[in-house]
């Protein structure tokens, strides 16, 4: 009796077998995409930290004045100190192709063959006679060579900050998991030996410490060590420059890592939703076509226990077969997804492959999902009367009121017969425009972030209406500035203004963070418009009466950076030995590092030099080369003796924000294409069964003369009345799911609030896609219908 049950369950899943592989290929879809994610998610929710950490990256960096090695060994015997290094920093430019300069970042060791902190290693590929690089040699962090034109052996001209020019042997590639992605931050890391260094002709004007601290003093160990490692720099007549403090080292783009992982189990959860309704849409037909045999069953002694455990274990079989069919496939792409993610971050995968209990997940997910569904829609049908349950079902709806609504609608005759059918099985039309609407939600949600991301590239330039920006390595008289960019050409704005890198302090002087850049612009700025999100600007500070002499202004980044610090609050900022009181009188919304906006008395106190700049921003005239100016402008102030630290154009900085955010877009794609590609079975399964249920109909249409094509028109229209109202529901839900994660992504990645932007072409782009989606979904099962033969439709129960 058991085996007798069992091929009846099996039989009513082969009944409408286009129907069950429609299903099955969307829970597999599904299942593939979820244990993809989940594998992605196993290799990376440690290896990039893993990696990072495996660095030994600093708990301390110190920029000080040339330190004897004799200090060196004392910080080393420091009570808490784990490992120091003297690893020197020196800016440079260096042109990979002709005529395309980039910033780079040198770093000078001593040792390459006994790195202690911030280790990197040789990158696979580099000749063993390259490490250490010889002397004249320049090694490049691996995510360079996307700038690079030629391979080893090279020369890169180099121009220094000093007016200095050399010739570099390109040495190979390294690889230094601590340091930024080159392609997000258009800036190049290189590695060189003193010896180079001093064949270039340069000289070291101070240096940079690294150390380390044991963990074993405490989770605050490199604020506790701090003091005492000043103390014995001070001893040895050291000044420290600036004190950078990390008790917990965090690689500087794992918030950006983190948003993607929140982003793919946003994917993960959709698909298989989506594939869930395909399994109801699949169990919910069932049920409704075997309603009475299930009666019939109950009838003859069945007990509803009997009957739901058949159907419970097909199902579960069913999801299995799913689950190991999609096994494979996710676990692959699993790897592949961690591997794509991780060469985005410039970072690579520790773990070979994803551990075996995501195999474990995928295979229960697979099993519970269709048992869930069964579980319910089973349940309810066996639990019926078998009085109500040998009665004849009179549809899902329509009657009457479907005829007169369709008679009422003026349609051709093919729409108004698609329309009709459509109402007269509302339920699996609902669900598969409901599958369909879920993708094309997220097609219109990437079209919509994609609108604001490219808006907020917008809103930095005009916020920051400059052209060029010029950091100086040290202040110059604004009196010897001027003449060398009055009246040049293609300038039509310059101004200079003041900086200073300042400590943030409590009222009671306690340390709240680390040094960050402090800025005095000029009172009448015009390459300044402050996006203001609270407070208000520096201009309040001239007022009579309520006046604040010491209001300051801060960007959200660096409140996001710095949680002590608030709007209102009382602060004080150390430069040096120099300290100044401040009020934070408002919020200001920038991209890049945080940074405080200072009054001119603010920065009196912290470096009393009025008639100096630090920093110069040009607006150009329309159509310059911001590039070529920039490097002109930069190499006439060097031959002036003006030491120009770093370089920023407006197009620079669109690159970068492009860098960090065409990632987040690429994914947001692929996610709106599984999606729509799941929207197409589930809409080609519910057009498979109407073809399947009105075989007669179709028969009795030819016998009547109707044509194959018309009647292809016939089922492309009902996909498309489908397709119509799952854009519908799409559009209302877009904007539902598009605002969340705008505001969330842009804070989380680049720590910059996006200002949501709907695609102003989004709706028209969903509906075409909607159509098209409709056409193929409809195509294979129309065409099945238009070429059956009149005589076996017609013989069809």
């Amino acid at each position: 009796m058991i085996s007798v049950r069992m091929k009846k369950v099996a039989r009513d899943f082969g009944v409408r077998w286009g129907r069950t592989l429609m299903a099955f290929a969307g829970l597999t879809i599904g299942l593939f995409v979820a244990g993809a994610v989940v594998a992605a998610y196993s290799l990376l929710r440690t290896d990039l930290d893993a990696g990072y950490r495996r660095t030994n990256p600093p708990n301390l960096v110190l920029r000080t004045d040339a330190v004897p090695p004799e200090a060196l060994r004392r910080l080393a015997a420091l009570p808490g100190v784990a490992a120091v290094e003297e690893r020197p920093l020196v800016m440079a430019r260096v042109q990979t192709r002709p005529g395309r300069w980039w910033p780079l970042e040198l770093s000078v060791v001593d040792d390459f063959r006994a790195l202690r902190v911030a280790t990197f290693a040789p990158d696979a590929g580099l000749p063993q006679e390259a490490w250490p690089p010889p002397t004249g040699s320049l090694l490049l962090e691996r995510d360079g060579r996307y700038f690079m034109e030629g391979g080893p052996g090279v020369a890169l001209p180099l121009r220094f900050a000093n007016g200095g020019t050399a010739s570099a042997t390109f040495g190979g590639y390294v690889f230094d998991p601590g340091q930024h992605p080159s392609r997000m931050e258009m800036v190049l890391y290189g590695y060189v030996t003193r010896a180079t260094l001093a064949a270039w002709g340069q000289t070291l004007d101070g240096t940079r410490l690294l150390l380390t601290a044991r963990a074993s003093i405490g989770p605050e160990s490199a604020g506790a060590l701090a003091p005492a490692v000043e103390s014995t720099l001070a001893a040895a007549g050291v000044a420290v420059r600036r004190l950078d403090i990390q008790d917990v080292p965090v690689y500087g783009h794992q918030n950006q890592l983190d948003a993607l992982l929140v982003l793919m189990a946003g994917l993960a959860l959709t698909t298989l939703v989506m594939g869930m309704v395909l399994v109801v849409n699949l169990i919910d037909g069932m049920m409704t076509r075997e309603r009475r045999v299930v009666g019939v069953m109950r009838a003859l002694g069945a007990r509803p226990g009997q009957v739901l455990r058949d159907y419970l274990l097909a199902t579960g079989a069913f999801g299995l077969v799913a689950a190991l069919a999609s096994l494979w496939a996710a676990m692959t792409m699993g790897t592949v997804m961690a591997r794509f993610l991780a060469a985005g971050n410039n970072f690579d995968l520790l773990t070979p492959r994803p551990p075996l209990w995501v195999a474990a997940i995928i295979l229960a997910f697979g099993a519970a999902t269709p048992l869930a569904v069964a579980t319910w829609r089973v349940g309810r049908t066996v639990r019926l009367p078998v009085r109500l349950a040998l009665m004849r079902a009179d549809g899902q709806g329509g009657g009457a009121g479907v005829g007169m609504l369709g008679r009422a609608v003026i349609l051709p005759l093919l729409p108004r017969l698609a329309l009709g059918a459509v109402l007269r099985r509302p339920r699996p039309a609902v669900l598969s425009a409901l599958v369909l609407a879920i993708g094309l939600a997220f097609f219109l949600t990437a079209l919509n972030v994609r609108a604001s991301m490219q808006g907020t590239a917008a809103a930095v330039a005009r916020t920051k209406p400059y052209d060029v920006q010029l950091a100086l390595r040290q202040p110059y008289p604004v009196d010897r500035l001027r003449p060398l960019l009055a009246g040049r050409a293609g300038v039509r704005v310059a101004e200079y203004w003041r900086a200073a890198a300042a400590t943030p302090l409590g009222a009671d002087g306690v340390r709240l963070g680390n040094a960050i850049p402090v800025v005095a612009p000029p009172a009448d700025t015009r390459l300044l418009r402050p996006d203001l999100l609270a407070g208000r600007w520096l201009a309040g500070n001239t007022l009579s009466g309520n006046a604040t002499p010491h209001g300051v202004v801060v960007t959200q980044k660096l409140l996001a950076d710095v949680p002590a610090l608030r709007l209102g609050g009382a602060y004080q900022l150390r430069a040096g030995d120099r300290v100044a009181p401040v009020t934070i009188i408002g919020v200001v919304r920038e991209f890049g590092p945080g940074r405080v906006y200072a009054p001119a008395a603010v920065m009196d106190a912290l470096r009393p030099s009025p008639a100096d700049a630090d920093l110069v921003y040009l607006a150009l005239a329309p159509g310059t080369d911001q590039r070529r100016a920039a490097q002109e402008l930069q190499d006439d102030l060097i031959a002036a003796g003006i030491q120009v630290g770093e370089v920023e154009t407006a197009g620079m900085l669109r690159a970068i924000i492009d860098g960090h955010l065409n990632f987040i877009t690429l994914i947001l794609m692929a996610i709106s294409v599984l999606a729509l590609a799941t929207g197409v079975l589930g809409l080609a399964a519910c057009i498979g069964v109407s073809v399947a249920e009105r075989t007669r109909e179709v028969g009795v249409m030819k016998a009547m003369g109707g044509g194959a094509a018309a009647l292809v028109r016939l089922f492309i229209y009902e996909a498309v009345v489908i397709a119509v109202l799952g854009w519908g529901v799409a559009s209302a839900l877009a904007p539902l799911i598009s605002r969340p994660v705008v505001a969330r992504f842009g804070q989380s990645i680049i720590r910059y609030p996006f200002d949501y932007q709907a695609c102003p072409w989004g709706a028209a782009a969903g509906l075409g896609v909607a159509l098209l989606v409709a056409v193929l979904a409809a195509l294979a099962p129309a065409l099945t219908a238009a070429r059956a033969a009149v005589a076996t439709a017609l013989r069809v129960e």
